[in-house]
């Protein structure tokens, strides 16, 4: 299974400590790691490979961070050189991956802390995709990119 890490966003919404140059999943808020760490970390156990989707002014830092905890093995990027998005950054991913491999999508700015629950969910998650579903955590009704308050 490929973890496809979405971290391309620019962090506006928690400006003004997430900043374009430093936007809100690389900020180290959380045991001196940030939440792009901490999705790196969580994901490696259940993951074969990593693919990073991310702008091309971000590279450095995704680089950076991923060398301070060890995790540039089995590490892949993709540099959109304009960012559109949820959709086409998952499309670049599978394009890029291979047709039979299971692709796990995720952000790279989620605070997640029951990982006991969470390693069973996606373990679950990947018999169901091993079958031919895909699969959707929460109750997914109608997606909205920035959905209001």
């Amino acid at each position: 299974m490929k973890n496809i890490i979405l971290c391309g966003g620019n962090g506006t919404r928690l400006w003004p400590i997430s900043r374009k140059l430093m936007p809100k999943q690389f900020i180290k808020l959380f045991d001196d790691k940030s939440l792009f760490q901490l999705t790196t970390e969580r994901n490696s156990t259940l993951c074969n490979s990593q693919l990073i989707v991310s702008n091309e002014e971000q590279f450095f830092l995704a680089l950076d961070q991923l060398e301070e905890i060890n995790k540039l093995n089995n590490t892949q990027f993709i540099l959109e050189p304009v960012g559109r998005n949820t959709a086409p950054a998952i499309a670049l991913a599978a394009f890029q991956s291979n047709e039979d491999e299971i692709l796990f999508v995720t952000p790279s700015d989620h605070l997640i802390k029951d990982d006991e629950n969470y390693e069973k969910a996606i373990k679950r998650a990947k018999e169901l995709a091993q079958q031919g579903y895909l699969v959707t955590f929460g109750d997914v009704i109608k997606f909205h990119e920035k959905p209001d308050l």
